[in-house]
């Protein structure tokens, strides 16, 4: 919607149409009527006319540096854009590394679990097979001497000739 908005700016009428808010365009013209009037309070011999050029060309003077600060500065937002794309691809890929280790881990565990566990049934195996030589050993022992003592017996219990 357009907006008629009446300034004044240097004693003389102006007439705008606008699509801005009426207070916004006031507040324009009030400061820039502040700021031809410092010229030419300033400097007397300043024409109203030749104020309003100095005012246009400082005017000009901002926004052309207020545009390239901007320029500045989405140069450096679409940089901190590339590096922060660049570390999230970086933490992705850690992220992957980190799960792959993580199951090489798990597989580590287990692997040492297994062994852990096989390490445990060949000692009970030994243990168990130690008992049966032992006992066998002690038998063969136990067996022999009673050979003995019976030759003894034998030889006591033979005549002499």
């Amino acid at each position: 919607m357009m907006n008629r908005v009446k300034v004044v700016l240097c004693g003389k009428e102006y007439l705008l149409q606008t699509e801005d808010a009426p207070s916004y365009v006031y507040q324009l013209a009030k400061n820039l009527e502040k700021r031809i009037s410092d010229i030419t309070e300033n400097n007397p011999r300043v024409s109203a006319h030749s104020a309003v050029m100095m005012v246009a060309l400082s005017t000009m003077d901002e926004l052309t540096k207020a545009n390239n600060s901007v320029e500045v500065i989405r140069s450096q937002v679409k940089e901190y854009v590339d590096e922060a794309g660049k570390a999230r691809l970086e933490r992705d890929a850690a992220l992957r590394e980190i799960d792959v280790l993580k199951a090489k881990i798990e597989q580590l565990e287990n692997l040492n679990k297994l062994k852990s566990l096989r390490d445990s049934i060949q000692t009970d195996e030994r243990t168990a097979k130690k008992p049966k030589k032992q006992e066998a050993a002690a038998e063969t022992e136990q067996a022999a001497p009673a050979e003995d003592a019976s030759e003894e017996q034998l030889s006591l219990t033979q005549p002499e000739a």
